[in-house]
C-alpha cells in the first residue's frame, strides 16, 4: 500500500503545475491543482482552506490622516465593533501604553475614524500635539462580541490644518541576546524606512530601509546602564537597558521563568486574539520590580494550532504588545511549544477523525519559519535534523529549521540551554502521514545538547546550567497521558517517510536524563511548562520513574536533580494527577505564577509569586 500511495502521490505532483512540492519525510500527503490532500486508500482528504477574514498587516496600516483627525479602513468588511483610542504620553512613565479617552469610535464595516481634532485638543491634549505638532495614539479593536482582537498605535503629525500619519514604530523596541558587550534591539515600523538607535553620542543604523530591524549593538562596557534612542523619521524615543557582567563575575543577580500564557476564561484581557494579556502584563511588572535580569519564557505564548499565518502573526503579535512596556529593558526570551502549531489539516469526515501536520514549506512556511519570523533570538543551535540516520534525502533540506528554536545564552555564571520538543510536530495522526511527536526530542537535537554540555562543563565563567523545555519530563498535572510518558507507554515514538524511531518516548527521555544529569556537574534543574501549574519535582535515582514491567534498561541517576514546572502565565488550570513519582512533588499550586531565581555565586534560591495577587507561593534553596 505504502509504493501504490508513494506512485499516486508522485503523479499527482507532477501532473499539474499548480501542485506544491510535498516534503520526502511526510508519507501519504499530496499536491495537485486542488490544494495539499492526505491520501486515505483510496481517497483524497484536502487540507482545510485558510479562510483569512483580514490581513494582519492592514490592522497596523490602515489610517490615513484627515483634517479632523484619523480615519482607518482595516479591509475587513466583516468587522463590526468598537475602537477605543487614546494618546501614548512617551514622557509621562518608563512603560508607555495607551490611555483610553472616555469616548470611542463605532467601527462599520471595517471602517471607522477617530476626531483628534474635536475630542483630543484643549484640556485633553496630555501630549501636547497642538504644540509640536506631533504624537501617538494607540487603538484597540473589540468586534461586535467584546472580542478583543488587536491593539495597534499610530504615529501622526498635523500641520496646516491636515493630520498626516507617519511611519511608526508597530511592535518594540525590544532588548535582546543581552551580552557584556551589548544587546540586539529588534522593531518593527508599519513601513519600510532607514531608522537609527543612538548610545553614547554614535548611532546603530540598517544597512538598508527596511521593517523588520535587528540592530546588533557589541562595543559597549560591561555591567553598565545605558540610555539609548531609537529615531524613526521624526520621532524619537528613549528608553534604557543595562549590559550583563563580564563572564563569570559572579555577582548576585535575579532571572524569571514561566511559561503558558495562551487565552485564558473570564473575559477582558485574558483573551485578547490567542493570549492571555492580563497576566502576562502582570509577568513583566512583576519580574521588573524584582530586578530581574531576563524572563526566560518556553513555550505556548499563543493559542496557535492554527491554518492561517495571518492569524497566527496577529497572536504573536498580542503576546509582544503585552510585555512590550517591559521588554524595553530587559530581555523576555520565548521558547517553542505545542501551541507554537501552524498546521495543514485533514478532516475525515467519514471516519469523524482529523490529522495534523507541520506547515510546509518548511523554509519560509512552517511553524518554525513563522516562530523565527516573530522573534530574535540567538542562534548557536543545530541546523536540522538533516543528515540524521532518518533523513530520506541526504542531497537536500527534508526537515525545519532550529534556527532560534534551539539555543543557549549566558548571563554572568548562568547558562540557559533552550531546548523545543515540539520540532516537527504532527499533533494528530503520525502513523499515517509521519512526523515528530510532542515531547520527543530527536536524534541532532541530542548530538547538538551533548555537545553544547560539555563545552559548558569546560566553561570556567560557568558555574550553573539550566535547561528550559516546554514538556516536563515527569509530567504531574495535566499532560500525564503524554509529555514524556503518555501513561506509561514506550511505544510512542517520532516517524519519518514511514520508519519508526527505534527509540520510544521514555527510552529518549531517558537518554535525555543520563546526558543532563549524568554526564553534566554544573546542570540544576528542567525548567519545564505544558502543564498548566507550578511545582517542583526532586528527581532521586529511588523515585519511581517507570511503568510496571518495563522491558528496556532503566537509568541510575548518579546525583538529584531538579524539575521546576511553571506552565502557570493565565492558560486554563489542570489539577494534580496520580502518577508513581506523586510522593515527590512539592507545593502542587493552581495560582498563577512566576518563578523568581536568584544566583549569588555559587548559591541558588526560588522563590514563587503570584503575579496577581502578589502572594509567596514557594520559596527553597535549590543550590548552596
Amino acid at each position: 500500500m505504502k509504493i501504490l500511495n508513494t506512485i499516486t502521490l508522485l503523479l499527482a505532483t507532477f501532473s499539474f503545475g499548480l501542485a506544491q512540492e510535498i516534503p520526502a519525510v511526510y508519507s501519504n500527503i499530496g499536491s495537485d491543482e486542488n490544494g495539499v490532500f492526505l491520501q486515505m486508500e483510496n481517497r483524497r482528504i484536502y487540507a482545510l482552506k485558510a479562510i483569512d477574514q483580514f490581513k494582519f498587516e492592514d490592522l497596523y496600516t490602515a489610517a490615513i490622516g484627515t483634517r479632523e483627525g484619523l480615519s482607518f479602513d482595516f479591509k475587513f468588511p466583516e468587522l463590526n465593533g468598537t475602537l477605543y483610542y487614546g494618546f501614548i504620553n512617551y514622557s509621562d512613565g518608563k512603560h508607555p501604553q495607551p490611555v483610553y479617552f472616555r469616548e470611542s469610535s463605532p467601527i462599520n464595516i471595517g471602517i471607522c475614524h477617530i476626531p483628534i481634532k474635536r475630542f483630543l485638543s484643549g484640556k485633553y491634549d496630555m501630549i501636547d500635539w497642538e504644540k509640536t505638532g506631533k504624537g501617538v495614539i494607540g487603538y484597540r479593536i473589540v468586534n461586535e462580541k467584546g472580542d478583543m482582537l488587536y491593539d495597534g498605535r499610530m504615529a501622526f503629525t498635523y500641520s496646516d490644518g491636515m493630520f498626516k500619519v507617519e511611519p511608526t514604530i508597530v511592535e518594540g523596541p525590544f532588548i535582546n541576546q543581552l551580552s557584556h558587550k551589548g544587546a540586539v534591539i529588534s522593531f518593527t515600523t508599519s513601513e519600510e524606512i532607514e531608522a537609527g538607535i543612538q548610545i553614547d553620542g554614535k548611532t546603530y543604523k540598517n544597512k538598508r530601509p527596511a521593517k523588520i530591524h535587528e540592530i546588533k549593538i557589541d562595543d559597549l562596557q560591561a555591567s553598565r546602564k545605558y540610555t539609548y534612542t531609537l529615531s524613526v523619521g521624526d520621532f524619537k524615543y528613549n528608553f534604557n537597558f543595562e549590559t550583563a557582567p563580564n563572564p563569570g563575575s559572579r555577582k548576585a543577580f535575579t532571572f524569571a521563568y514561566g511559561s503558558d500564557s495562551r487565552a485564558g476564561n473570564g473575559g477582558g484581557e485574558r483573551n485578547i486574539f490567542g493570549t492571555n494579556a492580563y497576566i502576562m502584563k502582570k509577568i513583566a511588572a512583576l519580574a521588573m520590580s524584582e530586578n530581574a535580569k531576563f524572563v526566560q519564557f518556553t513555550g505556548d505564548l499563543i493559542n496557535g494550532y492554527d491554518t492561517s499565518r495571518e492569524r497566527m502573526n496577529l497572536q504573536y503579535a498580542n503576546w509582544k504588545h503585552a510585555v512590550e512596556p517591559w521588554w524595553h529593558y530587559i530581555p523576555f526570551v520565548p521558547g517553542f511549544g505545542n501551541h507554537e502549531a501552524y498546521n495543514f489539516v485533514f478532516n475525515d469526515t467519514e471516519r469523524g477523525t482529523y490529522h495534523a501536520i507541520d506547515h510546509f514549506p518548511f523554509k519560509d512556511d512552517s511553524s518554525e519559519s513563522l516562530f523565527q519570523d516573530n522573534f530574535a533570538l540567538p542562534e548557536n543551535g543545530p541546523r536540522s535534523e538533516d543528515n540524521s540516520k532518518y533523513d530520506p534525502n541526504s542531497n537536500t533540506i527534508d526537515f525545519p529549521s532550529y534556527k532560534e528554536s534551539v539555543f543557549w545564552y549566558a548571563y554572568d555564571n548562568v547558562a540557559v540551554v533552550v531546548l523545543n520538543s515540539d520540532y516537527f510536530y504532527t499533533p494528530s495522526g503520525i502513523p499515517t502521514t509521519g512526523g515528530n511527536l510532542h515531547a520527543f526530542i530527536m536524534d541532532n537535537q541530542m548530538i547538538w545538547l551533548q555537545r553544547t554540555l560539555k563545552q559548558l562543563e569546560k566553561n570556567k565563567d560557568i558555574d550553573h546550567v539550566f535547561i528550559s523545555i516546554h514538556t516536563p519530563f515527569f509530567p504531574n498535572g495535566g499532560h500525564v497521558k503524554d509529555d514524556m510518558w503518555y501513561d506509561g507507554n514506550n511505544n510512542f515514538r517520532a516517524v519519518v517517510s514511514g520508519q519508526f524511531y527505534k527509540k520510544g518516548i521514555i527510552e529518549r527521555r531517558d537518554e535525555l536524563l543520563d546526558l543532563i544529569v549524568n554526564q553534566s556537574k554544573k546542570t540544576v534543574a528542567i525548567l519545564s511548562g505544558d502543564e498548566h501549574n507550578y511545582n517542583l519535582l526532586t528527581i532521586t535515582n529511588k523515585m519511581l520513574k517507570y511503568p510496571q514491567e518495563y522491558p528496556h534498561e532503566k537509568l541510575e541517576l548518579t546525583r538529584t536533580f531538579y524539575q521546576i514546572n511553571n506552565g502557570a502565565a493565565g492558560a486554563p488550570y489542570y489539577a494534580q494527577e496520580k502518577t508513581p513519582w506523586s510522593e515527590n512533588v512539592r507545593n502542587f499550586s493552581t495560582q498563577n505564577a512566576l518563578v523568581l531565581i536568584d544566583v549569588d555565586g555559587n548559591k541558588i534560591k526560588v522563590r514563587v509569586k503570584n503575579p496577581d495577587t502578589m502572594e509567596l507561593i514557594d520559596e527553597y534553596i535549590l543550590r548552596e
